[in-house]
């Protein structure tokens, strides 16, 4: 199975809960074909720009439940970046 990549946004009171590891889903607009063993690639995002900070996952579980259309929540396991290769 080839996995996708996903390079998102993230805004930094939901980056820092990710990287500590407290927060380890998203919920975001299904426009991209999310599968389950695709690599996430969540990079911080502040005032217009990157930050330069990022965490790395690997997307565990997938669920539309009682989400808005074309919504899902996307569950992941954190990742170093030598796990991703």
């Amino acid at each position: 199975m080839k996995e996708g990549f996903h390079e998102l946004k993230i805004l930094p009171q939901y980056f820092w809960a990710c990287k500590t590891g407290h927060k380890c889903f998203e919920i975001r607009k299904n426009d991209r074909d999310f599968k389950v063993g695709d690599l996430i690639q969540l990079r911080e995002y502040k005032d217009g720009n990157y930050t330069g900070r990022c965490v790395l996952g690997r997307i565990s579980f997938i669920t539309d439940y009682q989400q808005q259309d074309d919504y899902v929540v996307l569950n992941f396991k954190r990742l170093k970046l030598d796990q991703a290769v």
